[in-house]
């Protein structure tokens, strides 16, 4: 039997029938609170793929603790760790979740599609876009490529008439125009491939996600750019030191090779969930841009 605990590790990984068990948060109507619980999303996005004759399955889920004194991401209900024990999934509230579904399509061994859906306080997210198998790096090839419910960096990131039917129908574009959309997201990873990555490339990447970063976080008006970072402080000190590894190493490297040295601390069991996406999608654009 599945058990929880966040107190050992703030991130568990659970199944969807897991998660169908855990505790179903309803506003005074009745109705679930955000408009509709998270395993009911993860349903229909996987619903939506399947009546397109795609093949989604459900890879990880992730469920975090933010540790939040009003809404944390997970809480334990007392009368229900009694009925089932204190670890049990059935005693859990769950309110921050990630998922991965992969579309068994025109994958090789080396790239899948995977489309993440996250679902945590702020609202709904979804993106899509290639996973690379080794590392399970996932990308984000575009800002089309990436929609939620709220103000998010990504398609639609003012809207705020945003709600779950736009969320779907843009699961179901992505689904309906599968092929075309593959094609876009395979030229613009090999675009990133073909352009060599050198030393002086890798300083200037370097500075730029730390001017980026600073330019988010000050306090000057006149400075701060709201935009998501695509790396935070931690993170850029712990890739760079991977970015110069690889450097040491004798191949040549591509502004590809650079991005996955980079992306592999932008996962749901690393990082804040609601973050993920909009940063993926940020150290995109910033690569590309240092690319062209």
């Amino acid at each position: 039997m599945k058990e929880l605990n966040f107190t050992e590790n703030k991130v568990q990984v659970l199944t969807l029938d897991d998660l169908e068990k855990t505790y179903r948060e309803n506003l005074t109507d009745g109705t679930p609170v955000g408009g509709i619980y998270h395993f009911e999303l993860i349903h229909q996005v996987l619903d939506l793929f399947e009546q397109q004759g795609l093949k989604p399955e459900v890879q990880e889920i992730f469920a975090a603790n933010n540790r939040d004194s009003r809404r944390p991401g997970a809480t334990v209900l007392k009368e229900l760790a009694e009925k089932f024990g204190e670890h049990a999934v059935e005693a859990h509230l769950l309110r921050r979740v990630y998922a991965n579904i992969i579309i068994h399509e025109g994958e090789t061994d080396h790239i899948v599609t995977c489309l993440a859906v996250a679902y945590h306080q702020k609202g709904i997210q979804l993106g899509i876009g290639p996973m690379v198998r080794v590392c399970h790096n996932q990308t984000i090839l575009g800002a089309e490529d990436v929609i939620a419910n709220y103000a998010c960096y990504g398609q639609h990131s003012g809207d705020t008439r945003v709600g779950i039917k736009e969320i779907m129908q843009q699961a179901l574009y992505w689904a309906e125009h599968y092929g075309s959309q593959q094609e876009h997201r395979l030229q613009a990873m090999q675009q990133l491939a073909s352009v060599p990555f050198t030393y002086n490339d890798m300083l200037q990447l370097i500075g730029r996600l730390v001017e980026l970063r600073i330019v988010h976080d000050t306090g000057i008006a006149t400075l701060r750019n709201g935009t998501p970072y695509p790396l935070s402080s931690c993170q850029i000190n712990e890739t760079a030191e991977q970015l110069l590894l690889m450097m040491d190493e004798s191949e040549d490297r591509s502004y590809w090779d650079a991005y996955q040295q980079l992306n592999t601390v932008l996962k749901p069991d690393r990082m804040d969930i609601p973050a993920v996406l909009p940063q993926s999608l940020s150290l995109f654009e910033t690569l590309k841009q240092l690319s062209l």
